[in-house]
């Protein structure tokens, strides 16, 4: 018994899955109104806290001091985050570490010796030596401001990056998905059409009534599959249907070297649980094409679908000659349409759902799989 490996083969090619980083940061007018903001409540609780510790101070003139205090720190921000957080973007994060710890410094320095500058020049000196005065403290508040901004900033952009990432994860998703309804088409279409126009037209001067049946249930295929792309899951029991519409097909094209069933163990409500479209056509056209058409004597095709406890077991077992290697799920031309198929139920149900296979007794291949019951319809 062996189970079938992931298949990446139908993922998208290389280039359209390198990560793309979302565009630089620029700056916009949301942006200067939220710093804006910011700022101002900043100097507002600044203004209350000196206005507590010198009850005497006008808090107007506090706070025309604080809004003067931020307007230069703020000013000072705009060349900070160009540096780091713009033209950095896609530096290493070392990098831009290293780049803070030499600006961060010169951003408190040089914003206190301008706000000292102005106090001096605008208000009076004497404001000017109080701020002196606690000029460590002032230096050390300036440093915390420049930390927790641009800590900030960064979150943003690391945001901003997660989104990008979940974008692309979910386009590369039904990208796949997309390539693999493409593949499975591809399957469907080019053997089992030609073969089944063949056996119509082979049909349509002895029995015209079986080969209008038989276009009929042709158009029902194609439309079912055509539509496949376009639903995530679909009930069991359509996928049965379309099984048992498939095989009638197919026992015209090989006559009397195919006999084929469709066995359901199931009641009503196991058989609304929802599939990826398009999962046991891949089951029962290996089992046709690598099975019975190389036997000299045909043989038989057996779908099983049952039910037990909280789990819905489905078997595709032929007669045929058997599988030509070892593991026909390891890549080969034959196995890319099970392994396809296995990834699918993976990606739907996890690991627990993967394909399994083994030869058949006493001749032929067998292959199934588990998922759980749903009473659910798609």
């Amino acid at each position: 018994m062996s189970s079938v490996p992931s298949s990446t083969d139908l993922d998208a090619s290389p280039e359209d899955i390198v990560p793309q980083a979302p565009p630089k940061p620029r700056i916009t007018w949301t942006g200067i109104g939220l710093a804006a903001a910011g700022w101002t409540l900043y100097a507002f609780l600044y203004a209350f806290f000196i206005a507590r510790q010198e009850p005497n101070a006008p808090f107007v003139g506090l706070l025309a001091g604080q809004l003067t205090f931020v307007l230069v720190l703020g000013l000072y921000s705009v060349p900070v985050w160009w540096i780091t957080v713009r033209e950095m973007d896609r530096t290493h994060w070392g990098g831009t570490l290293g780049v803070h710890l030499i600006l961060g410094p010169l951003y408190a320095w040089g914003g206190l010796e301008s706000y000292l500058f102005v106090v001096r020049a605008v208000f009076a000196p004497s404001i000017a030596a109080e701020i002196e005065a606690q000029y460590q403290w002032i230096l050390f508040a300036n440093l915390t401001v420049y930390a927790i901004q641009f800590a900030l900033y960064h979150l943003v952009r690391n945001v901003q990056r997660l989104r990008q990432k979940e974008r692309q994860a979910t386009e590369l998703l039904a990208m796949a998905r997309e390539q693999q309804f493409a593949a499975l088409k591809a399957q469907v279409n080019p053997h089992f059409l030609f073969n089944t126009l063949n056996s119509i037209s082979a049909t349509l001067r002895r029995d015209p009534e079986q080969a209008r049946e038989m276009i009929a249930r042709l158009s029902d295929m194609m439309r079912y599959a055509l539509e496949g792309p376009d639903r995530e899951v679909v009930p069991l029991r359509d996928e049965i249907d379309f099984t048992r519409r498939y095989l009638d097909l197919e026992r015209h094209r090989f006559s009397d070297r195919l006999e084929a069933q469709v066995n359901v163990n199931a009641d009503e409500d196991a058989l609304g649980t929802p599939v990826p479209p398009m999962v046991l056509q891949p089951l029962v056209e290996n089992a046709l094409r690598h099975g019975i058409a190389p036997s000299e004597d045909g043989g038989s095709v057996t779908v099983e679908v049952t039910a037990e406890n909280d789990e819905l077991d489905v078997h595709v077992e032929d007669t045929g000659v058997g599988p030509n290697a070892d593991d026909p799920l390891s890549g080969s031309t034959e196995g890319t349409g099970l392994a396809t198929t296995s990834t699918r139920l993976e990606r739907t149900y996890g690991p627990d759902a993967a394909l399994h296979t083994a030869a058949n007794n006493p001749t032929g291949f067998k292959v199934w799989f588990s998922i759980p019951k749903d009473g659910t319809d798609a």
